[in-house]
């Protein structure tokens, strides 16, 4: 988890200084990696909490940059494939993101993000034991979606791709693909 964190604010760091020559794509990328990096390194920082209010306020700065990572890829790759990103699609795909985030900060009084998240009874913490509520799935849903379509663009550009940008495509694609089924697989419980 640091190891992403580190790669991708180093990922985040050189495009911010190299903007200029990326100015198509850069704050898209800037934004995105920016959003993994808090992710990781809040989820590295919550596996070292020794208390389920710890583990939550990590939970809940996990929670700012992880679900905005994914329609953040697809914008990015909207933008690498000069589509044009309109300000309603840009809020529209930040909406159920924003929603999630207010979802998690509050779960404590209507608890439709988690069921039950506590501290696991037999492994302690940092483990929890989480049961999923209805928003959560929601959410799911959307960032699966997201990776998805950004997975679907790429590809439909391949045959149109000349053969000197084909590993950038195929890095896209990779970057996409991995975590959309590490996600599939966490989810159905593997």
């Amino acid at each position: 988890v640091c190891t992403s964190g580190v790669l991708n604010l180093y990922l985040c760091l050189n495009v911010f200084v190299k903007r200029h020559y990326y100015r198509n794509i850069a704050h898209f990328f800037i934004l995105y990696t920016a959003s993994i990096t808090i992710y990781c390194f809040a989820s590295a920082f919550g596996l070292l909490a020794t208390s389920l209010e710890q583990i939550k306020l990590w939970n809940i700065i996990a929670y700012v940059g992880m679900p905005a990572s994914s329609p953040l890829g697809l914008l990015f790759i909207m933008k690498y494939l000069g589509m044009k990103i309109t300000k309603n699609r840009f809020i529209a795909l930040l909406t159920i993101p924003f929603i999630s985030l207010a979802m998690v900060v509050s779960n404590d009084f209507h608890h439709l993000y988690y069921r039950v998240f506590e501290v696991d009874p037999v492994l302690g913490a940092p483990f929890i034991h989480q049961e999923i509520g209805i928003w959560y799935m929601i959410h799911g849903a959307f960032t699966f979606a997201c990776m998805f379509v950004a997975f679907l663009l790429i590809l439909s550009q391949w045959k149109e791709t000349a053969k000197v940008y084909r590993p950038q495509v195929i890095s896209l694609m990779c970057g996409q693909l991995i975590p959309m089924l590490t996600a599939f697989l966490y989810l159905i419980g593997f």
